[in-house]
């Protein structure tokens, strides 16, 4: 059991709030400080200052701003990116990627910071990805990369290549930001990969991410320029990745699946010879290996089960040919993080959000909208959130919740399960999403796209579309991102 807990469960209160408040305001709290923080002050239990967000102080959204965005009082959006246009105007040769989706900060030496982004551009081998199984071997990956290697010299990254034509269109581009936060750059980082959807940023400074194909792999690449040629990752296995969240304790890399709701969640584990204290892994020796949950995930609903991790085959066929029977499906599991031992991830399916106790093995679901009717506190006629996605959260343990599907909202998730928005982005759920939530080194800034559509929700043209968008905050957060660093 995480240590966290013990006192809580000594005192016969519940874990399930405590975690709940964790997930909120206690990215550096002590159990003592939350048992003494639950009396009538006002304050949240949380903090060793006993901090109250400032998040939970938010107003409802306001009408639109020029850029399309509603946004509460004090909050301000800026438009930095849009798909087909140059972000830097002193480099007009590079354009912003379509399908904007997983982003992840870096600071830089000079004060200022990298935002990247991956491009899930839907190409052909995302297509041929959706045939019958029977049919997948004729047009897997593997194959589409002899037509790659014909096509990929003459069209890299065109934003404009006719969808459904060329395979390999996604990708990974970068947005350099000066200290003042002005952007100064923007150039590709990664190339000649496909549907690349979300990542996670390493303690080591790289960014790691995947296709969400049947087959796909995952990849380690810098965020800088020339930062070295990104390195796959075949020791996370071939199948649909979605995020990414590292645990330097544990040696391991917790890593989530969606394409079929027949998805699994993961992680790659090293000994101490493959990833020594204070160095980054050998991923070559990384094992794969699968969540079981026994006890069924109607169980974990209710409180606490424990897991076990089971060695997933990975002789280089797709994952979904070759589960294990024990492990556990995790319908449309998207986003993860990792806090203090904890690793919280979403799953779309049934919009909840799970957390595992790594130190006492166990898992448990802290959000379910089944388990009664939620809202927003600051404005009831909100929808509940819906089409949960990607997620990120500051050291304080404040969640952002990306919808898929929903009412194109960021929401930040409060202890008592309710929700409060904190932007609507423009733009038809129905033909687009909110993705990528990933805030400065500052906590000022958070940086979100629409995926596919353009300037203040305009439907994007062949489906090709995405607006990266900036969102000024008039408070910080508290967030620690590494510093970019070579490969």
């Amino acid at each position: 059991m995480n240590p966290l807990l013990h006192p809580i469960e000594a005192q016969g209160l519940s874990r399930r709030v405590f975690l709940r408040h964790l997930l909120l305001t206690a990215g550096s709290v002590s159990a003592a400080t939350w048992l003494t923080g639950c009396g009538s002050s006002g304050t949240m239990p949380g903090s060793q200052s006993g901090r109250r967000s400032p998040f939970a102080d938010m107003g409802p959204l306001l009408p639109a701003d020029d850029n399309g965005v509603q946004l509460p009082a004090g909050f301000t959006s800026r438009v930095v990116a849009v798909f087909g246009e140059p972000p830097v105007a002193s480099n007009p040769s590079f354009l912003w990627h379509s399908d904007p989706d997983g982003a992840g900060v870096f600071r830089t030496d000079d004060g200022g910071w990298i935002l990247l982004s991956n491009s899930e551009a839907r190409d052909a081998t995302t297509a041929f990805g959706q045939l019958p199984a029977d049919l997948q071997s004729l047009a897997s990956r593997d194959s589409l990369e002899v037509l790659n290697s014909v096509l990929g010299p003459i069209t890299g990254l065109l934003p404009l290549s006719p969808p459904l034509i060329v395979p390999f269109a996604g990708g990974v581009s970068a947005l350099r930001f000066d200290a003042d936060g002005t952007l100064v750059d923007a150039y590709p980082v990664q190339r000649n990969t496909t549907t690349n959807c979300s990542g996670g940023v390493t303690p080591w400074g790289t960014w790691i991410n995947g296709e969400e194909i049947a087959d796909g792999f995952m990849f380690e690449c810098s965020p800088l320029r020339d930062g070295g040629t990104p390195i796959r990752l075949d020791r996370f296995g071939r199948k649909a990745h979605e995020m990414a969240a590292v645990d330097v304790a544990g040696r391991a890399i917790y890593h989530t699946e969606d394409i079929s709701g027949d998805d699994r969640f993961y992680r790659t584990v090293f000994d101490a010879q493959a990833w020594p204290s204070g160095g980054k892994p050998d991923y070559a020796q990384g094992v794969l290996q699968v969540l079981a949950v026994d006890a069924g995930l109607e169980a974990a609903r209710q409180g606490p089960v424990p897991i076990r991790w089971v060695n997933a085959v990975d002789d280089g066929r797709p994952q979904n040919q070759v589960y294990p029977p024990e492990s556990t499906i995790f319908a449309g599991n998207e986003g993860v993080w990792f806090l203090r031992d904890f690793v919280f991830f979403s799953t779309k399916s049934d919009d909840n959000i799970w957390v595992i106790d790594t130190l006492g093995g166990t898992v448990e679901s802290i959000y379910n909208p089944a388990d009664g009717p939620i809202g927003s506190p600051v404005d009831p006629a909100e929808p509940a959130m819906f089409g949960v996605d990607n997620i990120c959260m500051t050291l304080d343990g404040e969640m952002i919740v990306v919808e898929d599907g929903g009412d194109m909202r960021a929401m930040v998730l409060l202890p008592d399960r309710s929700t409060i928005p904190l932007l609507r982005l423009p733009g038809n759920a129905n033909v687009t999403e909110v993705t990528g939530p990933a805030f400065s080194p500052d906590g000022r800034r958070l940086y979100v796209s629409s995926q596919r559509a353009l300037r203040n929700g305009l439907p994007a043209a062949f489906g090709l579309g995405g607006v990266t968008y900036e969102i000024t905050l008039p408070f910080a957060v508290r967030v620690d991102p590494p510093l970019a660093a070579m490969l």
